[in-house]
């Protein structure tokens, strides 16, 4: 029997840990975390190309949780840039333009973090 992965979803946390709520969804609406881009996370990308360099993606562990600070959003961003155009429409390009937001939010918030819930 194999196991399957539970997927990675991610949370921006206030300077306190609390999860920052109804962040502005690029689909419309208000969203409270992302998911669902889970082949670009770690080794799954292997196989997208050759010229993906996902310094950050690549190193998330997908069966732990990570925390990233605003000084790391320069390059994840980096990273959701190069995997966008890959991406499938609907619930994955949905989940990184979130993931995107949710970047670009916790950069112009010194005391956030975003957190990186694996299986």
């Amino acid at each position: 029997m194999q196991h399957e992965r539970v997927p990675i979803y991610v949370e921006l946390r206030d300077g306190d840990g609390r999860p920052v709520r109804r962040l502005p969804d690029p689909s419309g609406g208000t969203f409270d975390a992302a998911g669902d881009f889970d082949r670009f996370v770690n080794e799954s990308y292997i196989g997208l190309g050759q010229d993906l360099d996902l310094s950050t993606l690549g190193k998330i562990d997908p069966y732990a949780d990570t925390e990233m600070h605003p000084d790391h959003m320069a390059a994840l961003l980096e990273d959701i840039a190069q995997v966008l155009p890959r991406a499938k429409a609907g619930p994955e390009l949905r989940g990184l333009l979130r993931l995107q937001v949710m970047a670009k939010a916790c950069a112009a918030d010194p005391d956030s973090a975003m957190v990186w819930i694996g299986d």
